[in-house]
């Protein structure tokens, strides 16, 4: 079988090893817009511990110990400051996501398929579809290619609060959710520890916020001094870094209706994006990716059906993954609402933000097991 893959990021990376694991002979062809240096991102959670849950990617590198990943078992919500520490009940795992990347695309060199960078595909006739038995769209959150073509059209929201994801040298040993009320408005940073030196921390508020602060007109380094004093008792006088290139914005949810049209394909955020406030993007691009593994695999002399039993069993899952990512996203939206709250109040309204949704935890371990299992399904 010949496949492109768009994107050689977490869900292409995936689905090109683990396919060319079982079918060594089929030709697997990766391009990437960026350079080989260009990775977005900080830190992500990925869930259990490497070599034992098999959402987790490190688990399918032989030297994921390289990549200094920090486990988490506690959470701790800050406001008033005031903290909260409560177990997390599950094993989390934070790794810095240039390294995951990088060494995933090694397993795929490794593998024998060839990575094209700074390669971009924008237009239906750049994926030269007649050329491949499959293409597999992995190319993350973008809404204005033309290869969507009228099947695969995205429908897009943008979020009310604007956002940014920085970087930070203080250590946060728990998953941390921090609320500071300034004159300005209201600011919340979520924090985790991804390497023995660095954290993630997204900081995000209200377009009022962001207006009333000043934000809209700040240099990167004016913005970044700013928000460092606004969480200067959790910083401790660490300083936040932005990511090359990237400013604060709105969040957009990307979904889909349906996964494929023709030979074409989508997975990870390129089919469904969901907020960073319940952690399992990288994840579900993980759980999508072996659920097309297994289509493809077992319907490789037919490609219309292995496309049709991967929308079959990825769509209900992608769309309960929205109900719960939204349902969050609209929590903070409003937060204002609540930061009267005492900290146990507020913890409490957090914790049961997603109770009247069907859980996602069993819907994912229900996906992982078909996918992981051996035969047809």
């Amino acid at each position: 079988m010949n496949i492109l893959v768009i994107g050689a990021g977490p869900a292409g990376l995936m689905f090109s090893s683990q396919i060319k694991k079982l079918n060594p002979d089929w030709n697997i062809n990766i391009i990437e817009k960026n350079n080989q240096e260009e990775s977005v991102g900080w830190g992500v959670v990925l869930p259990g511990r490497a070599q034992q849950h098999p959402a987790n990617p490190l688990s399918y590198l032989s030297n994921h110990e390289s990549l200094d990943a920090q486990y988490l078992e506690q959470f701790k919500l800050t406001h008033h400051n005031e903290s909260a520490l409560t177990e997390t009940g599950v094993t989390l795992c934070g790794a810095e996501r240039k390294s995951m990347v990088r060494e995933l695309r090694q397993l795929c060199i490794g593998l024998g398929i060839n990575i094209q960078y700074e390669k971009p595909a924008l237009e239906l006739n750049d994926l030269e579809c007649d050329n491949y038995d499959l293409v597999v769209v992995s190319n993350g959150i973008n809404q204005t290619s033309t290869y969507y073509k009228d099947a695969l059209k995205p429908t897009v929201e943008f979020g009310k609060n604007r956002y940014m994801w920085y970087g930070t040298t203080q250590k946060f040993d728990e998953m941390n959710l921090i609320f500071k009320t300034k004159a300005k408005g209201n600011f919340v940073a979520h924090c985790y520890k991804y390497s023995s030196n660095m954290s993630t921390f997204v900081v995000e508020c209200s377009e009022e916020t962001y207006r009333n602060s000043g934000l809209d007109e700040m240099s990167t380094q004016d913005a970044e001094t700013f928000i460092a004093s606004v969480f200067h008792d959790e910083l401790n006088g660490h300083e936040v870094i932005s990511p090359k290139g990237l400013k604060w914005r709105h969040f957009m949810t990307l979904r889909h209706e349906k996964a494929y049209n023709g030979n074409i394909v989508l997975i990870g955020d390129a089919l469904q994006s969901g907020h960073f406030s319940i952690g399992h993007g990288t994840t579900m691009a993980v759980v999508g990716a072996q659920l097309l593994v297994k289509s493809v695999h077992y319907h490789a002399k037919n490609i219309n059906k292995a496309l049709a039993d991967f929308d079959k069993h990825v769509m209900p899952l992608m769309q309960l993954f929205d109900q719960h990512a939204s349902t969050s996203r609209l929590w903070f939206e409003t937060v204002e609402d609540r930061m009267h709250l005492s900290t146990p109040e507020l913890a409490k309204s957090f914790a049961t933000r997603r109770d009247k949704l069907p859980p996602l935890p069993p819907a994912l371990g229900q996906a992982l097991e078909k996918a992981l299992s051996r035969g047809a399904q």
